[in-house]
């Protein structure tokens, strides 16, 4: 353990444990009519072992509806670069993603998808990227592939880091 509780091996992520709160986001797809904005809190949370906890509410940004919920574990191996991202979402999709980080940059690609057997599976695989900024600010981009669409930019956002 660091002097701040972290673990040894979570030093390369200590840039993204927080609680983050979108300033621009916004859901889109070629098969969507539109693009949608959405409000955003991520949280990547020290729990003391070498992974962070992750949640993740997404609202409307007028009605204040929930839109997308997650809930995972970002964990990281010894070599402190390897990551595997555990997430389930309240559509019935659970995913494990597994990519590296560098430079305060994760880089995450589909390993594995679960989908509940009543629920139609529309996604094949998903690519995410973390970023932080020369500004401080959290970037995020996600990409996806369904069966209809090759993997497509679906979801950008810009965070800043709650006080």
């Amino acid at each position: 353990m660091t002097s701040k509780g972290l673990h040894e091996v979570l030093k390369n992520l200590h840039w993204i444990v927080g609680r983050w709160q979108s300033v621009n986001a916004a859901v889109f797809y070629p098969t969507m009519n539109k693009t949608v904005k959405f409000n955003e809190i991520l949280e990547f949370q020290n729990v003391g072992q070498p992974l962070l906890a992750y949640s993740s509410i997404t609202t409307n940004p007028e009605t204040k509806a929930f839109m997308h919920l997650e809930k995972g574990w970002l964990r990281v191996d010894e070599d402190q670069c390897t990551l595997a991202f555990l997430v389930a979402m309240n559509l019935g999709l659970s995913t494990l993603e597994e990519g590296y980080v560098k430079d305060n940059h994760i880089v995450l690609r589909t390993a594995c998808l679960g989908v509940m057997k009543f629920v139609k599976q529309s996604v094949l695989s998903l690519h995410r990227c973390y970023r932080l900024n020369e500004k401080g600010e959290l970037e995020y981009n996600l990409m996806m592939e369904t069966p209809n669409t090759p993997l497509t930019k679906h979801v950008e956002a810009i965070y800043t880091k709650e006080k």
